[in-house]
């Protein structure tokens, strides 16, 4: 596995880009990925941001919809090839290790789900000022644990209701 250290404003894109996947939404998702370099080669804008709204609008309808992170991130990069639009290393670096965990954790756990696993943290992330957020880590995961603990019991409660407690 490689490590990227972000700057700021990367790990803003970054998060910006997962809290959109969990959304659904393939115009803010393109938004965050078009911020993913400095030297913008795209072309044609709008055309991509259509085209990430329309795969969105298809393949990725957001948390708890059984959605395959790896699929969608792999569906962005072939959006990004055919429009292209630069990427940074340090995004390449972190898009290769969550295609690599993804993976791994399908393979383990394959009912477990990336993405509805992260939805405390980032919802957290994009409600909560940064310092509180920082603070309240140590609560937020604790809430992740008993969400994790809820998901894999294999209970009858619907997705739904796993998703109002999330």
């Amino acid at each position: 596995m490689q490590v990227a250290r972000l700057r700021p404003i990367e790990s803003k894109n970054f998060i910006g880009f997962l809290q959109a996947v969990g959304a659904g939404d393939g115009a803010r998702a393109a938004r965050a990925v078009l911020g993913f370099s400095d030297q913008q080669t795209c072309e044609d804008r709008d055309g991509f941001a259509t085209d990430m709204a329309e795969f969105f609008r298809t393949d990725c309808r957001g948390y708890f919809t059984g959605v395959e992170f790896g699929h969608v991130l792999r569906g962005v990069l072939g959006l990004v090839r055919k429009h292209k639009v630069a990427l940074d290393a340090n995004y390449m670096t972190l898009v290769m290790n969550v295609l690599c965990l993804e993976g791994m954790a399908r393979a383990l756990l394959p009912d477990y789900n990336v993405l509805d696993a992260a939805r405390p943290l980032l919802t957290a992330h994009k409600r909560l000022p940064a310092p509180v957020f920082r603070l309240a880590l140590p609560l937020i995961f604790s809430f992740k644990k008993l969400c994790d603990k809820f998901e894999n019991r294999g209970n009858k409660h619907t997705k739904t209701e796993a998703a109002a407690l999330a």
